[in-house]
C-alpha cells in the first residue's frame, strides 16, 4: 500500500515539475489582469516588489499574461505580456473563474489520504496556505477531480459536490 502511495506521489511530482516548466509556454496557462481600475494599468517591475523600476504596463482586464511560476517571490511572479517581461503582484492576476475547468484538462481522480480521521483537508482560493480557506474535504473522501493546473505541490481540484479550490497534493492519492 505504501509503495503505491509513494509511486502515485512520484507520478504527481513528475507531472507537476513538467507543468511548471511548461506553464510559461503553454497558451492554456495564460491569465488575465483583474482588480485594476479600467482607466489604470498593472505595472510590470524589474524585480519582485513595488520598489523596483517600472519596465512595462499591462492594460486593465487584459488577457494573455504568461506566468513563470518557477520565478516567484512571495506574492510576486515574473510574467510576459506583449513581448515584455517583468514582475507583477499576483493579487492582480486571475487565472480563470472558480467554476471553470482549467484549459489544460484533468490529471485524474483522487482520494484524500494522510489526513487524520477527525481532520479535514482545506481547499484554498490559491496555491498556498497564504490563501483563504474556501472549503474542506473530509479524510478518506474519493472522487476528487484534479485539474491539470498545478503550482509546486498545489493543484486545483473539484470536490464530488462541484466545489473548486486548491489543495496540497501530498494529501491526495490517485
Amino acid at each position: 500500500m505504501r509503495s503505491r502511495i509513494f509511486s502515485a506521489m512520484a507520478f504527481v511530482a513528475a507531472v507537476m515539475g513538467f507543468m511548471q516548466v511548461d506553464a510559461a509556454r503553454n497558451p492554456a496557462s495564460a491569465a488575465c489582469v483583474s482588480g485594476v481600475a479600467s482607466w489604470d494599468v498593472l505595472n510590470m517591475r524589474s524585480g519582485p516588489s513595488a520598489r523596483y523600476r517600472i519596465v512595462g504596463a499591462i492594460p486593465a482586464n487584459a488577457c494573455g499574461v504568461r506566468i513563470y511560476w518557477s520565478r516567484c517571490s512571495g506574492n510576486w511572479c515574473k510574467v510576459r505580456y506583449a513581448g515584455r517581461r517583468g514582475w507583477v503582484n499576483m493579487r492582480y492576476i486571475d487565472e480563470g473563474g472558480d467554476g471553470d475547468a482549467p484549459d489544460g484538462g484533468i490529471l485524474g481522480s483522487a482520494c484524500v489520504t494522510g489526513v487524520a480521521e477527525w481532520d479535514v483537508l482545506w481547499m484554498r482560493t490559491g496555491p498556498s496556505t497564504r490563501y483563504r480557506r474556501k472549503g474542506k474535504l473530509p479524510a478518506g473522501l474519493c472522487g476528487i477531480t484534479v485539474y491539470n493546473q498545478c503550482r509546486g505541490n498545489w493543484c486545483k481540484v473539484a470536490s464530488p459536490a462541484g466545489h473548486v479550490g486548491w489543495v496540497n497534493t501530498r494529501y491526495l492519492s490517485f
